[in-house]
This record gives structure tokens, C-alpha cells and sequence, in this order.
């Protein structure tokens, strides 16, 4: 039952919700009426089992969340903090002094519709798919409020369906292509970037992880290359084909002895960009519409040219489909190594 009553100090009203077997629930209001109209609407959410016992003892804003993530090193344990951190700094000038309560899925799924339809700072409308990264972002947060905080009951970010995402990129260079690419790769002003293209082409590793290789990572004995940094976070093993060999002999031959990293920089000891030097060999080789990446698809084409299955892509590619398989069974050296090989010969004639 509620009870309604006229604060000793003259201000304003104290509405007061028992019911048998709940916590007791009081609020202070302005004017009787609102007071009754709360008391009325809270009895009704609490016989619908709908009341949220624990909203009405710490109203925390949106900021303090935020705050409080980042202080507790929760982005140390994300890959692409820097990404989440721009999402979720994003979020704070939309719900900045909100408190989290007050942000319901319908509050959220206003504000990802007017993410989606407002340019950013080049101009251009963000995509679903960029869209749904930013709002990843944001459940993450409220997760972590929800379970570790118990700021809140639950995740108002669970209950939105993803938007629909245009169909990735399927460039593939064609075995054309790639015989006018190579040349021009071997004779660019890049001491790496031949190798570079090489490695992506019959190994289908990221460029990323690639250009993150050290010295200590290539096993030339056993015609290896272990990647220790991956997307999904589990290290990887792949074989390396013979002209591959070769080359990161050559390279290991003039390499620098304080430099770790098989592509080092020479004014720096950190990575190269070799941004540059692609795209002025797409460009000799009258090469259209190819990213660096297209490089990973046109590996996995091959392979399953030569009749991969698709758990084989998955494990040769470092995707985390099966990954217990994977773990037991060291697929991906097996794999990559009967593929390797091929593509190179395929390639290079």
C-alpha cells in the first residue's frame, strides 16, 4: 500500500510504497499530486514484477560510468582501444549527464538513428556496419556496469537488433594481375614490399600481422613464421613457401642488428608504412579498385581452388571458428603449408 505525506519541514511530499515481501520504497516530491501518481505507477510495476529496486538509492550519469571504465583499465583488455575509446567518447556528448537509468533501448536506438543519418568529419554518412561498431562499443560499457558495478540491472543495448551491413569486399586479383604486380614489387624503391605481397599472397596473413613479424618469429628450419599478434587474439603458426624462404634470407642478411622487426623502419624502430610504395605499384601495374587486404581474399580463392575446405580457410586465415580444433590438431601450420606452396607456384612462374 502507499502512503502519502506532507514533509515536516513544509517541503513538498513523502509518497511511501509498502508491499508485503518487497523492500520499502519512498520519494519526495513538489506537489501531492505527483506524489500520488508515482506511488500509484510504482505499486503497478512492482505487481508486474517491472520495478527496478535498486535505481531509486544512486542516480550514476553516463560520464561517471564512462570514468570509471577507463580508470579500472577496462580498455587495456580490448584490442582496438583506440576505436572504442572514439566510440565511446562519442556517446558521451550524446548521453553525457544522462543518468543510467534514464537510458532505455528506445533513448539508444534513437540516438544510433541519428548517428547513421549525421556525416562525420569527412562528410560522408557512417555505414550499418560502422554504426554497429559503435553501438558494440557502447554495450560493452553498459556490461560491464550491469555485472561489475550493479549500477544497473541489465544491458538496454541487449534488446537492439543490429542494422543490416552492406556485403564485405570480394576483390580478387587475377593471376594477370598479379604477374604484372610482382615485377613491380621486386623493383620498388621498398626494400620490403616484394616480400610483403609475397607473404600475403600464399600465407593469407593480415598485413598487420605481417608487418609485426620480429626475427625471433621466423623459424627457417622448419620453414615457419609464428604470429603472435592476431585479431582474435590467438597466435598462429604458418608455413612459408619457398620464394618467401628466400627472401627473408636476403633480408636477414642486411638486416639491422638492434632492430627486432623483420620490416623494420630505417629512421625508426618501429613499423614502415608502406602505403606509399603500394599504391605506386597498383598503379604501374594498372591495377583498379585493390586494397592490401584483397591480397588475404585472393589467397583464400586460391586455396580453395586447390579444394580447402571451409575449415580449412577458417584455421589457415587465423579465423576463431573452431578454435578448440584448432588448439588440439595445430591445423593451421598443416594447412597453410599444403597451400603455401601451390599458390607460389601458381604466382610466380
Amino acid at each position: 500500500m502507499a502512503s502519502i505525506y506532507k514533509r515536516k519541514d513544509g517541503n513538498g511530499w513523502r509518497a511511501v510504497v509498502r508491499i508485503k515481501g518487497y523492500p520499502t520504497i519512498c520519494e519526495h516530491f513538489e506537489r501531492k499530486p505527483q506524489a500520488e501518481d508515482w506511488a500509484r505507477e510504482t505499486e503497478h510495476k512492482i505487481k508486474l514484477g517491472q520495478y527496478k529496486f535498486d535505481q531509486h538509492k544512486q542516480l550514476h550519469t553516463f560520464s561517471q560510468l564512462l570514468d570509471q571504465y577507463i580508470a579500472n583499465g577496462m580498455l587495456e583488455h580490448i584490442r582496438s582501444a583506440k576505436d572504442t575509446l572514439h566510440h565511446l567518447n562519442y556517446w558521451r556528448t550524446r548521453f553525457g549527464s544522462y543518468a543510467l537509468v534514464h537510458i532505455t533501448p528506445e533513448l539508444i536506438a534513437k540516438e544510433r538513428l541519428h548517428l547513421l543519418e549525421t556525416p562525420n568529419d569527412s562528410g560522408r554518412k557512417r555505414t550499418g556496419s560502422t554504426v554497429n561498431r559503435y553501438t558494440a562499443s557502447l554495450s560493452s560499457l553498459f556490461t560491464y556496469a550491469a555485472r561489475q558495478l550493479r549500477w544497473i540491472t541489465e544491458n538496454p543495448c541487449a534488446y537492439l537488433v543490429k542494422l543490416k551491413e552492406n556485403p564485405g569486399r570480394d576483390r580478387v586479383l587475377s593471376t594477370e594481375e598479379i604477374a604484372r604486380l610482382l615485377p613491380i614489387c621486386r623493383d620498388s624503391r621498398s626494400p620490403y614490399l616484394y616480400c610483403i605481397v609475397l607473404l600475403s599472397l600464399t600465407t593469407g596473413a593480415r598485413q598487420g600481422e605481417i608487418l609485426n613479424l620480429e626475427w625471433r618469429d621466423i623459424d627457417f628450419t622448419n620453414r615457419l613464421a609464428y604470429i603472435r599478434e592476431t585479431k582474435n587474439g590467438r597466435p598462429r603458426s604458418i608455413s612459408l613457401s619457398d620464394p618467401v624462404i628466400e627472401e627473408l634470407q636476403r633480408l636477414h642478411t642486411l638486416r639491422h642488428p638492434l632492430k627486432p622487426l623483420v620490416f623494420a623502419s630505417k629512421t625508426a624502430f618501429g613499423r614502415i608504412d608502406i602505403k606509399k610504395a603500394w599504391q605506386t605499384a597498383l598503379y604501374l601495374a594498372n591495377i583498379q579498385n585493390c586494397r592490401a587486404h584483397d591480397m588475404r581474399h585472393t589467397f583464400s580463392t586460391f586455396a580453395a581452388a586447390q579444394g580447402a575446405s571451409n575449415l580449412e580457410l577458417a584455421t589457415a586465415m587465423g579465423h576463431r571458428t573452431l578454435q578448440m580444433l584448432q588448439r588440439y590438431t595445430h591445423l593451421d601450420v598443416q594447412i597453410t603449408k599444403r597451400f603455401s606452396q601451390g599458390i607460389s607456384e601458381k604466382i610466380i612462374q
